[in-house]
């Protein structure tokens, strides 16, 4: 998974429950972020930003996997976005 190396995914009954990833930053401290799965990734982050989220990472396609956006509310608090892939 490019220069951060592998992406290991943890699974939780029929889904993923999240994964592992060296970070992409050397140096950097680790960090966890919570995703938050939803329906339509663009619709959730464009309202996201309509209610005054800043969006650090806009709509991402995950390739086979799904699509990822990261934000940052109002309060600070930064979060995930995650719509899964529909199965072929």
């Amino acid at each position: 998974m490019g220069p951060a190396g592998s992406y290991t995914t943890i699974k939780v009954g029929k889904g993923t429950g999240g994964g592992i990833l060296k970070h992409p930053v050397p140096g950097a401290p680790s960090a966890w972020l919570a995703y938050v799965e939803v329906a339509d990734i663009a619709a959730a982050t464009g309202k996201a930003r309509s209610l005054g989220a800043k969006i650090m990472q806009d709509v991402t396609e995950v390739v086979g996997m799904g699509w990822m956006s990261i934000l940052i509310d109002p309060t600070g608090a930064v979060l995930g976005l995650w719509q899964t892939k529909a199965p072929a």
